[in-house]
């Protein structure tokens, strides 16, 4: 039934905490993960703004930031992958720049994603909300059915 699940992540230990159930949808016929992490088109803009905002940033400094966000994601991503493969999944990696909520949305429809599978929280955890902001957007956008990790109780921030 959810034979192609996308993943995104931005490394947080509330979405990290996925890794926990994939075995689960393995063994519930799962044979694919489309693992997403997005780069953020606003950091890429204040990276290569030299973090002093949006000051019309040259072009080419915005092209080398997203080429160094991305090496350092393929490197972050690469053990997940491994471990992913490990137990017998086929992995893709997508690495799009832009709104968080959106791209995943749009990775999840362009790759036919069977299932959405994200955690409740990521970076910009805010206490007093009770899904974090691309979650929500995510729930309300996609075409496909999402799964929701609630962070534990033994989680902070």
């Amino acid at each position: 039934m959810f034979e192609r699940i996308l993943f995104p992540t931005d490394f947080s230990e509330p979405s990290m905490k996925v890794l926990d159930y994939i075995p689960a949808l393995h063994e519930a016929g799962t044979r694919e993960v489309i693992l997403v992490h997005v780069i953020d088109s606003k950091d890429v803009a204040l990276i290569a703004s030299g973090g002093h905002g949006f000051l019309g940033t040259v072009s080419n400094q915005e092209t080398e930031t997203q080429k160094q966000l991305q090496a350092e994601i393929q490197h972050r991503i690469i053990d997940i992958r491994r471990a992913l493969e490990k137990q017998g999944f086929k992995v893709t990696v997508l690495t799009p720049v832009g709104n968080p909520g959106k791209e995943i949305v749009a990775s999840a429809d362009a790759e036919r994603a069977s299932l959405i599978v994200l955690g409740s929280h990521g970076r910009s955890n805010i206490r007093e909300r009770l899904l974090g902001t691309v979650s929500e957007y995510v729930i309300k956008n996609a075409n496909q059915p999402v799964l929701v990790i609630k962070r534990g109780k033994d989680t902070r921030g």
